[in-house]
């Protein structure tokens, strides 16, 4: 007696491999002379949920292309922190790069372009928090950090050295004060940025110190 075969509706399947394997499971069957049409059925059913679930069909790539990840909130002192913390990192890479173009010693030149890459650092640093919470980064400097950038330009010969040392110096100072007044910062990766990081910009502003006093 002939088994009746299964009659698949292959339109909602999609997928030109997965026709191939539900027809090979078919086959595999049949030669092994296990002819039961439920068996059938419950292996292809089998095959299909596991592609469904393995997200390989077009629905599953959609909906993880186009589910979108909501940004987490931040207080209102945690973003003033965090756009002083941009605008003063952004602030130290574009002074050292006038440095390293108009420094007349090499060592205010060789410190101009570690402190850029200190600060470059942190900066995408502070780019990836602002990604995961609605925090928007400045997209400009300060007026303040502009008007001090204008004025080291301004500045021709050897004096030059002195002045942006002096200027760093201060930027420095500013942010370790505003560092200390930040006594309860509510969003994890910005406590641990400055946690980590604030060792490093009190050593930055000792060199800076030092190198001034060496600096005529």
């Amino acid at each position: 007696m002939q088994n009746n075969v299964a009659i698949w509706d292959w339109s909602d399947l999609g997928n030109r491999n997965l026709k191939k394997l539900i027809i090979l499971i078919y086959f595999n069957i049949r030669n092994s002379q296990m002819k039961n049409n439920l068996f059938i059925l419950l292996i292809a059913l089998t095959a299909i949920g596991f592609y469904a679930c393995s997200g390989s069909g077009k629905n599953g790539s959609t909906d993880r292309t186009t589910t979108a990840i909501a940004k987490q909130p931040i207080d209102t002192a945690d973003t003033r922190l965090a756009k002083h913390l941009s605008v003063f990192c952004n602030s130290q890479v574009e002074a050292a790069q006038l440095a390293a173009n108009k420094a007349s010693t090499q060592n205010v030149k060789v410190f101009a372009k570690q402190n850029a890459q200190l600060y470059s650092g942190l900066s995408n640093y502070l780019n990836q928090i602002s990604e995961n919470y609605t925090v928007k980064l400045p997209a400009e400097l300060s007026a303040t950090a502009k008007e001090n950038l204008q004025n080291l330009e301004a500045i021709k010969g050897p004096s030059f050295d002195h002045a942006y040392l002096l200027q760093m110096l201060k930027d420095h100072n500013t942010m370790i004060r505003e560092y200390n007044a930040a006594k309860n910062i509510q969003c994890v990766p910005l406590k641990m940025f400055v946690g980590s990081n604030q060792a490093a910009i009190i050593k930055q502003a000792y060199a800076i110190s030092d190198l001034k006093d060496k600096t005529p």
